[in-house]
């Protein structure tokens, strides 16, 4: 499928069109996990386009899917959101080989830019290595690369986790249009992220307890991917506006609406289940943003192992308790969200032994 784009225009057309928050979407799967459930999928696209959200990520390395099916949920996902919004995915498989593969397929589905990152068999030996690596991605795709410098943690290279000369290398190649910052590191990479290379991509910080200081200081214009449904409701699309809000310059109207949100959140305002451990760990914990999302009207549905381990009552009832402070009626019928909610409305129900 055509981009809109050439690899020449890529930074230019991300200036222009990468606005807003963009939105996270993970895998629904049959009741008993054996493959992937189109309609459930489907619905949740549906759902975060209510949302009022920019683009939507394809987090296909947070749920344990087979490479095929990887391939098979970034389809259903650009099909569904095909001329309604832009779709982009992670791309963190296990070699640069499939890396490479997962690019093309995405490209030839619809896709239009990806969350490029390194893969899990990497292990860098110089920044020299790093560059040449990522350099090999971004030459082997013609999608708009959003860099990921998360996950890699080569403090031995640079006390920041990420060598900042070859951030500037990567910032310098054509199709790279962003750099998307990782929570937990130290402030100074923030800090230098937009200094050094804010002139010529979008760097991005998903963390809206830091955008007071991003939006107003460093000028960005787009945020994500994160959760940010799970903090609003389609008829008050609370995230998205305060994050414009920002953007458009009116600072008091939007201190008056962070200090609102802040009130509300439980730990300061971590997003999703994962955001305590990620750093560290690189593990999204899925699990606890499916039930976020069904509360609210998502799809829902158990994940496979390890993402879906266990969600224990207290947690729920944490969810819930903040979902509550949104003001909208919640989904109450547990067995709905374990099978998820299309499954549930076509009779599917949970095994009893």
């Amino acid at each position: 499928m055509a981009l809109e784009f050439t690899k020449k225009e890529a930074k230019q057309w991300a200036k222009e069109n990468l606005m807003g928050l963009e939105g996270v979407i993970h895998a629904s799967y049959t009741p008993d996990l054996s493959g992937l459930d189109e309609e459930g999928i489907r619905w949740d696209v549906q759902y975060l386009i209510a949302n009022q959200l920019s683009c939507i990520l394809c987090a296909v390395e947070a749920s344990a899917m087979t490479f095929e099916e990887r391939k098979q949920f970034v389809e259903i996902v650009c099909d569904e959101a095909k001329d309604k919004i832009h779709v982009s995915m992670t791309i963190l498989q296990n070699t640069v080989e499939e890396d490479i593969e997962m690019m093309h397929q995405f490209e030839k589905v619809g896709g239009t830019f990806i969350l490029l990152g390194h893969p899990v068999q990497f292990y860098p030996r110089s920044p020299e290595e790093i560059y040449r690596q990522y350099k090999l991605m971004c030459d082997s795709t013609n999608l708009a690369v959003n860099f990921y410098a998360g996950r890699l943690h080569v403090r031995n290279m640079h006390p920041s986790y990420f060598p900042l000369d070859t951030l500037q290398q990567i910032a310098d190649i054509p199709n790279v249009v962003g750099m998307k910052l990782c929570g937990g590191g130290p402030i100074g990479f923030m800090v230098e992220s937009f200094r050094l290379i804010g002139d010529r991509v979008l760097v991005n910080d998903p963390v809206q307890t830091n955008w007071p200081i991003t939006i107003p200081q460093y000028g960005q214009q787009w945020a994500g991917a994160g959760p940010y449904d799970i903090f609003q409701t389609a008829d008050n699309p609370r995230m998205v506006n305060l994050f414009n809000t920002f953007v458009e310059g009116k600072i008091d109207e939007a201190m008056e609406m962070y200090w609102d949100f802040m009130k509300g959140m439980p730990g300061g305002g971590s997003m999703g289940g994962g955001a305590d451990s990620y750093f560290h760990t690189g593990i999204v914990n899925t699990l606890p943003d499916k039930y976020f999302q069904w509360l609210l009207g998502g799809n829902g549905g158990m994940v496979r192992q390890p993402m879906g381990q266990r969600l224990y009552d207290y947690q729920k009832e944490m969810m819930r308790a903040h979902a509550r402070g949104l003001g909208v009626p919640l989904r109450d019928n547990e067995e709905e969200f374990f099978v998820g909610r299309v499954n549930y409305s076509k009779g599917a129900r949970m095994k009893q032994y």
